[in-house]
């Protein structure tokens, strides 16, 4: 997890930021859920390429390079997987909430500080041993609602957005 107070990120896709819009949060999920998947991958590939020779008769055509074509998309796989994890990202800005997916192409969606309704922080006992959770950010009108799913330490962020959500009303101007 990382805290930037007041500094632009070297990954969010700057067109998407205002002029005046810092971020002061960021984070991406919690590192169990990049580690498990990679963890089973790669157990369960070491398994199949070491018995996979024993397992196909030597008679088959071009049957020796398919260890090596299984190696190659089973690393392709967990390259996949990993940078899945390092894309995805949550931002705490100075206006807005950003969620920001996609390897390639970039989903990103957001929620301006002064439409967010309630902040709920969920978790459950595999959350509360390892400390991870879900952030559920409601909005009010068609802003819909966001999930920052699986993140480190997410009462903290919570504890965040929601004095960012106080700062960034107490700055509006009071209109009559």
């Amino acid at each position: 997890m990382k805290n930037h107070k007041e500094t632009r990120s070297s990954f969010v896709c700057l067109a998407f930021l205002l002029p005046e819009e810092r971020i002061t949060f960021e984070t991406n999920t919690h590192w169990l859920f990049v580690m498990a998947p990679e963890l089973v991958l790669a157990v369960l590939g070491s398994l199949i390429f070491r018995y996979l020779p024993f397992l196909l008769p030597g008679h088959i055509p071009g049957a020796r390079g398919l260890p090596m074509l299984f190696g190659a998309s089973w690393s392709f796989v967990m390259t996949v997987v990993f940078l899945d994890w390092i894309c995805t990202k949550y931002y705490l800005t100075t206006m807005r909430l950003i969620e920001e997916r996609g390897i390639i192409g970039k989903r990103i969606r957001t929620i301006r500080l002064d439409k967010v309704q309630d902040v709920t922080c969920k978790f459950g006992i595999l959350g509360r041993i390892f400390g991870f959770g879900d952030i559920e950010i409601e909005s009010s009108g068609t802003y819909g609602k966001i999930v920052f799913r699986s993140l480190p330490s997410p009462q903290t962020l919570q504890g965040e957005i929601e004095k960012a959500i106080q700062g960034f009303r107490n700055s509006l101007p009071i209109s009559e």
